[in-house]
């Protein structure tokens, strides 16, 4: 079992032009996916600790050159100062992240295992 983190930023880092940019899986004018976009305010989850709907307060990007990190558990919260999970994506949108990335060019080939063994879970946890 191991964390593999992406890191969110609100900076202009999508990686298309700012016309362009979408909700979702963004692309290049190549066609090449590079980001993953949730709009401000956009409700993409829940608060786990009190249910109420989440959205990100800034435009909030996924770049996927940057910031990936496969660590156990104990070494990935390591790293991080008193970490708080302010929300937690629903299924779908968790899974079209994913699937981002798994299209990527940018995510090395060792990830992309552990994304098809993810979107094979999802998969599974529908049809039960």
């Amino acid at each position: 079992m191991c964390v593999l983190a992406c890191f969110t930023t609100s900076k202009e880092r999508a990686g298309v032009p700012l016309e362009n940019i979408k909700h979702g899986k963004n692309k290049t004018a190549e066609g090449e996916v590079v980001s993953y976009v949730f709009l401000k305010n956009k409700v993409v989850g829940i608060n786990p600790d009190t249910d109420v709907s989440f959205g990100f307060p800034l435009q909030t990007t996924v770049r996927f050159d940057y910031c990936i990190q496969n660590k156990n558990e104990k070494a990935f919260f390591k790293l991080m100062k008193d970490p708080v999970v302010v929300g937690k994506l629903y299924k779908e949108e968790y899974e079209n992240l994913i699937y981002s990335m798994y299209q990527s060019n940018d995510i090395q080939e060792g990830y992309k295992k552990c994304f098809e063994d993810i979107l094979f879970q999802l998969s599974n946890d529908e049809e039960a």
